[in-house]
C-alpha cells in the first residue's frame, strides 16, 4: 500500500514538473516570435478598442518638397468582436490611405499605410484622417505631421 502511494505521488510531481517545463518553453517561444514581430516592424502601433475612438499621432518628419513619403501603422484590434476598416475621409488630397477591408479578429493586426505628396505644400504641415470602422461611432482619428523643405 505505501510503495502504491510513493508511486502515484512521484508520477504526480512528474506530471507537474512536465506540465510547468512545457509552460516555460511556450512562454520562451511567445516571447521570440514577439520580439521579433517587433524588430521586423517599423512603425507605428495603435491600439483599436470598443469603447473609445483610436487616436495615432503620426510624425512624418522633414519631407523633401515635391516628394511623396509614406508611414507604416499597425493597428490591433483589442475589442471584443472583429473589426472592419469601411473607408476614410481627409481634408485634402495629399494624403491617402492603403488598407484591406477584411475583418480583424479579436487579437491580431493589419497595417495600413499612409502616404503624403508634398507638392504643393510647404512649412509646417498637419492635418487629421478619420477612418471609419464597423464600430459605429467609434472611428479611428489619425493626427498628421511634416514639415515640407
Amino acid at each position: 500500500m505505501r510503495r502504491r502511494a510513493i508511486i502515484t505521488a512521484v508520477a504526480i510531481v512528474l506530471a507537474i514538473a512536465t506540465f510547468a517545463t512545457i509552460r516555460i518553453v511556450d512562454s520562451v517561444a511567445d516571447n521570440r516570435r514577439r520580439e521579433a514581430s517587433e524588430e521586423i516592424f517599423e512603425g507605428i502601433v495603435a491600439e483599436v478598442k470598443d469603447d473609445e475612438v483610436c487616436e495615432v499621432l503620426v510624425d512624418l518628419g522633414v519631407v523633401p518638397y515635391s516628394s511623396t513619403t509614406t508611414q507604416r501603422i499597425r493597428l490591433i484590434n483589442s475589442g471584443s468582436e472583429p473589426l472592419v476598416l469601411v473607408d476614410y475621409t481627409t481634408q485634402c488630397r495629399c494624403m491617402w490611405l492603403d488598407f484591406e477591408r477584411e475583418p480583424i479578429d479579436v487579437g491580431d493586426s493589419c497595417d495600413v499605410v499612409l502616404s503624403f505628396d508634398s507638392r504643393g505644400e510647404w512649412g509646417s504641415v498637419g492635418n487629421y484622417m478619420e477612418i471609419a470602422t464597423s464600430r459605429e461611432n467609434h472611428p479611428i482619428v489619425l493626427w498628421i505631421g511634416a514639415e515640407v523643405e
